[in-house]
């Protein structure tokens, strides 16, 4: 048994980092969003709330109702903070080896002063998940540090 509980943590492969990186790109009144995270992060979760295995490698398995209600629901930008936010297009989910990324757009009818992100991705699986997001517009940028802490933030874009 000793042995046992020696060896099985050899053959686990599971990643000690929780982290998601968020590339926004702002230009023409169009939200370009790539989210790049780990694939088995999301099995994890999707175990989490409906206790059996899923295996996102398949394809069929991301275009489930879970997979894009999970990512609307954790999420979002707005044009003002509270309830309410633009409807995000998933252009495609790929997987390369073990990352998977995540590409979506929106256009803004508007040119707003600001933008309110909230991203708590996996912050409800894991408490030392991090989201990463740089959101460019024009000649600038700026990073922002989601955790489980803090979810959502302010981008003042004049």
């Amino acid at each position: 048994m000793l042995i046992l509980l020696l060896v099985l943590p050899l053959r686990s492969y599971a990643h000690p980092l929780h982290l998601s990186i968020t590339n926004i790109t702002y230009e023409n009144g169009k939200l370009n969003i790539t989210i790049k995270t780990f694939r088995d992060d999301w099995e994890v979760g999707f175990f989490h709330y409906h206790s059996s295995p899923i295996d996102f490698s398949d394809p069929e398995n991301r275009k489930l109702p879970w997979f894009s209600e999970y990512l609307t629901d954790h999420f979002r930008i707005a044009e003002e903070k509270g309830p309410g936010s633009f409807s995000l297009a998933i252009d495609s989910v790929s997987l390369e080896e073990d990352a998977m990324t995540i590409e979506m757009h929106v256009a803004l009818g508007s040119e707003p002063n600001s933008l309110y992100i909230y991203n708590a991705l996996l912050t409800d699986i894991y408490p030392d998940q991090t989201n990463l997001v740089i959101f460019s517009f024009g000649k600038r940028e700026t990073g922002i540090k989601f955790d489980v802490k803090k979810h959502d933030a302010e981008v003042i874009l004049r």
